[in-house]
């Protein structure tokens, strides 16, 4: 049997992936993308739902969106975070469908 492999991937193609893995292999980021699936939020509101501090949020958001896993935009005052785009969210919502398929839950 022999395998026919597609093109190779690009390089920066797998650099990019490799940030996306690597921002979303810290259980408070998971938790603050989670958070995020339900609508956008500051980092206050995030803070107070995920009783987290300011300065952890804010370090953890600055690594989520450096990977481009979300985005911000400013409302007066306010920074207001979301998933920068469906991509994420059904990698999110994949990810946690093949947690629960292996722990046998439904």
């Amino acid at each position: 049997m022999t395998h026919h492999f597609p093109e190779q991937i690009e390089d920066q193609t797998l650099i990019h992936v490799t940030e996306i893995f690597k921002a979303l292999s810290d259980y408070n980021r998971l938790r603050i993308v989670e958070f995020l699936q339900y609508g956008e939020a500051s980092v206050g509101h995030i803070t107070h739902s995920l009783n987290l501090t300011q300065s952890n949020v804010s370090h953890q958001l600055k690594i989520l969106k450096q990977a481009q896993i979300v985005k911000s935009s400013r409302q007066g005052q306010s920074m207001i975070y979301s998933i920068d785009d469906t991509y994420i969210s059904n990698l999110f919502k994949q990810a946690i469908s093949h947690s629960t398929h292996l722990r046998g839950e439904h």
